[in-house]
């Protein structure tokens, strides 16, 4: 038989409860103080998501405007935060695109004129010769101050194109 060597005392094999306490109170504080900026972070890119969807839906509306020939009109509704574009020529339903909070359409206003929308629809018409009737689109998140998370889309009348601006 083979002899067993003699059991010492080999000191603290592990972690106490206080250790593994202080290890999780830690990773909770930081937890907890982090998950402000990650939301923020989220909600702001969802606007700039959403921005550059409504954005290229009114360059798709230019294009097709000069593709078939006919007007084609880009309708929004502030109230339900929602969009599409109409083709008269064609007999197709609208496919209406809703806006997921927290990003909201907040106001329209036409381009030259003193019409300025903060709830209602409105609509931007692009004409066969690529240019529209104007005007800008502002985008927000629901509720917040900050003026950093504010886009504006603006529709030139002369030319059609479409630009975002990011406040700053």
């Amino acid at each position: 038989m083979k002899k067993m060597p003699p059991l010492k005392k080999i000191g603290c094999l592990g972690f106490t409860l206080l250790e593994l306490t202080l290890v999780m109170f830690f990773m909770a504080l930081i937890a907890g103080l982090s998950t402000p900026f990650v939301m923020t972070t989220l909600d702001r890119m969802e606007l700039q998501s959403s921005a550059r969807k409504v954005a290229s839906t009114l360059r798709y509306a230019r294009s097709e405007a000069i593709a078939s020939k006919k007007p084609v009109v880009f309708s929004g509704n502030l109230t339900r935060n929602q969009f599409w574009v109409t083709q008269d020529y064609k007999n197709k339903t609208k496919k209406i695109t809703s806006i997921t909070d927290p990003v909201s359409l907040t106001h329209f206003i036409y381009e030259g004129e003193d019409n300025f929308f903060r709830d209602g629809e409105f609509t931007v018409t692009f004409y066969p010769q690529g240019n529209s009737s104007g005007g800008l689109i502002a985008m927000n998140i629901k509720e917040s101050k900050n003026l950093d998370n504010y886009y504006a889309i603006s529709v030139d009348p002369i030319t059609g194109q479409t630009k975002i601006k990011k406040n700053k």
